[in-house]
């Protein structure tokens, strides 16, 4: 229980550093050095899991991150791409936010619970990239 109190704690200092993060206006090398700890503190290295393809960072999360973390884990990564692909010129805009979009495409189809939230931001991505939704 404790343990889960911990992640939940986690989950909400996650939401409200990426807050401050799209709030702030910086240079983009700032911006990049400080979305680099974001990744590092709450899903792992930047280098490595912002690198792999939407399927690897699943394979990856289901061989690494417990059961009921994998899920909200997954979605942070999502939560982090979108906001890099906010920033970022094409074609790696569309690259980040595609990747992004299949992450929550896999969390939505994967959690027992609704979150209007996720999906209005799936549609919002979709939209961006000229994907039609259903």
């Amino acid at each position: 229980m404790l343990q889960r109190d911990y992640f939940i704690r986690m989950i909400q200092e996650f939401a409200a550093a990426l807050q401050r993060f799209m709030e702030k206006r910086t240079d983009e090398i700032r911006r990049d050095e400080q979305l680099q700890m974001l990744w590092q503190g709450y899903v792992g290295s930047y280098s490595m899991l912002r690198n792999l393809t939407a399927g690897e960072l699943i394979t990856y999360a289901h061989r690494q991150w417990p059961d009921n973390e994998r899920l909200d884990r997954i979605e942070m990564a999502a939560e982090l791409l979108m906001a890099e692909g906010s920033y970022k010129a094409n074609p790696l805009r569309d690259m980040l936010l595609g990747k992004a979009l299949q992450l929550f495409t896999y969390v939505d189809g994967n959690s027992k619970t609704y979150s209007e939230t996720r999906r209005s931001t799936m549609a919002k991505l979709s939209e961006q990239l000229g994907i039609a939704t259903i």
